[in-house]
């Protein structure tokens, strides 16, 4: 699965209100995660003790040996691929030396699918290009097919506006209170963004940027239904240039 996408879906979760409806905007959500479900094929090659990610932007190629490989242009600077057997790789991405993502992958036994367990989630991908010989099973282009969660932990965000001001809160530790097209607030307990600022597009729409020591690493846009019980939500990363979107319900 693509990390970034990984990374994405945790920031995405982090939605501000509009002053100007604010019955509309405050209270729980929870996200759609079928909805929210990656669609980015992935080509993954592991031959002769050596990882290669070409769907990776930009491309990782690293040892497949189970030790930290330096990377660099990704939201982690580390990664590590074990081979645990012919059905099975694991792969753990750090950012400064904490684990940001643990994921086994598991092929099926005719290898037509593989699922990547990562964290609360799991994700189904069904093989669309088959492994060239002498590789591992998991070589191929797949496609992401199903997402499944274990509870709702990651799924849920609440939001309280108070005048201008919006606070968000996470049962999984983010946090931030920021002014609607006021200046940068801190973003906290998320190691790849530290700052967000907001601004107002209309009365149904709001653009969220959130950035990393300053600078702008994702552009989200949110639009809320008429009904007042679902939030339209998109997302551009900067770094690679792709778009995630999906729906919230109010809880």
């Amino acid at each position: 699965m693509s990390k970034r996408f990984t990374a994405s879906l945790l920031f995405l979760l982090v939605i501000p209100a509009l002053a100007s409806a604010q019955s509309g905007f405050n209270g729980t959500w929870r996200v759609d995660f079928q909805s929210a479900m990656p669609t980015k094929v992935n080509a993954w090659l592991l031959k002769d003790g050596t990882f290669r990610c070409t769907s990776c932007t930009p491309v990782i190629e690293v040892k497949a040996d189970g030790k930290d490989q330096p990377v660099t242009g990704q939201p982690f600077d580390t990664i590590s691929v074990q081979i645990v057997d012919s059905q099975t790789v694991r792969e753990i991405e750090r950012k400064d030396g904490q684990v940001v993502s643990d994921e086994k992958f598991t092929l099926s036994g005719d290898g037509k699918s593989v699922t990547d367990e990562f964290g609360n989630w799991k994700l189904t991908l069904i093989r669309l290009a088959d492994a060239p010989a002498g590789t591992h099973k998991l070589s191929g282009s797949w496609k992401p097919m199903k997402m499944e969660t274990i509870s709702d932990r990651e799924l849920l965000v609440t939001y309280k506006l108070e005048g201008d001001t919006f606070s968000m809160n996470r049962h999984t530790g983010q946090s931030y209170t920021a002014r609607l097209d006021g200046p940068d607030a801190i973003y906290a307990g998320e190691p790849d963004i530290n700052g967000v600022a907001l601004k107002r597009i209309s009365k149904s729409i709001i653009e969220e940027t959130d950035k990393k020591n300053g600078k702008a690493v994702s552009v989200t846009t949110l639009t809320l239904s008429e009904d007042g019980k679902s939030l339209a939500v998109s997302s551009k990363d900067l770094q690679d240039g792709s778009t995630n979107a999906f729906q919230m319900l109010k809880q």
